[in-house]
């Protein structure tokens, strides 16, 4: 197995912001069956474009985030080590042999190998919300747990009523 390469000395190209301020919140809240776990969440910044990383609990056995190079899976490990609900992280590598490395970081268990579309949704805290027809002409937002969460341009990644700073 490969080893990814050490990050560089003084990059910091990983920085950690309040779960609001991640491009894929309003995505991942409206399917995620656990809405607590939203608030011990947080959002991954790779240079400007933060992503929501969910802790596991409830249902939600694993998480995963995609890295790219070694370095980046690196810096995404160094950051999310240490909180509560990323226990066991890892970095794997994933993809193509014949083409460049592209690393993932995971956290929790382990992804059963031979997991359905359903079980892998059931494993990552999805919820067991009715699937959209592809033939429906606007996405409905589901509904999970017990709340309707707004769509995302009702309340975008810096704005809405649950603002808070991870300090």
């Amino acid at each position: 197995m490969k080893t990814p390469p050490a990050p560089e000395r003084g990059a910091q190209p990983v920085t950690l912001l309040p779960p609001e301020d991640a491009y894929d919140y309003e995505f991942v809240a409206a399917r995620l069956h656990d809405q607590h776990l939203l608030d011990s969440s947080v959002a991954v910044r790779v240079f400007r474009a933060p992503l929501l990383a969910v802790p596991v609990g409830g249902r939600r056995r694993g998480g995963s985030m995609d890295a790219g190079p070694g370095a980046l899976a690196i810096a995404i490990r160094e950051a999310l080590l240490g909180r509560v609900g990323f226990p066991g992280l890892r970095i794997r590598l994933t993809g193509p042999r014949d083409r460049a490395p592209f690393w993932i970081v995971e956290w929790g268990e382990r992804l059963p190998a031979r997991a359905t579309e359903d079980e892998r949704a059931r494993f990552y805290g999805g919820c067991d919300c009715p699937k959209q027809s592809a033939a429906s002409p606007t996405p409905a937002v589901p509904r999970c747990g017990s709340q309707l969460l707004p769509r995302a341009h009702e309340y975008g990644p810096s704005s809405g009523p649950r603002r808070r700073s991870l300090r």
